[in-house]
């Protein structure tokens, strides 16, 4: 084997290696992707239904239109929370197979 030789296969090694790496951070950050959507999700979930039992409270005050905001805007953010929980479920199921 020449020296030209040696010098290409190194090149050609290290070409797999850069991409091999590279390959390996885009699965690491969707990782973290799929882990911060369902954190994400959690945490509107958790502001959300706080906002659908303020519904009750205003109902005994007699004001039906806040409570109708109330009751829609916490089933909204109740709803972003869980889709947002599912898509990282699938985003990590994706990666597990």
């Amino acid at each position: 084997m020449t020296d030209e030789e040696k010098d290409i296969s190194t090149q050609q090694r290290g070409e797999m290696h850069r991409i091999d790496n590279e390959r390996n951070k885009g699965v690491q950050l969707e990782h973290r992707d799929a882990e911060l959507y369902i954190a994400l999700g959690i945490f509107i979930v958790a502001l959300g239904l706080p906002v659908i039992l303020g519904t009750f409270y205003t109902l005994q005050a007699g004001s039906y239109r806040p409570a109708v905001v109330n009751f829609i805007c916490g089933l909204v953010m109740t709803g972003i929370g869980i889709a947002s929980i599912l898509y990282g479920w699938a985003m990590k199921k994706r990666l597990w197979s």
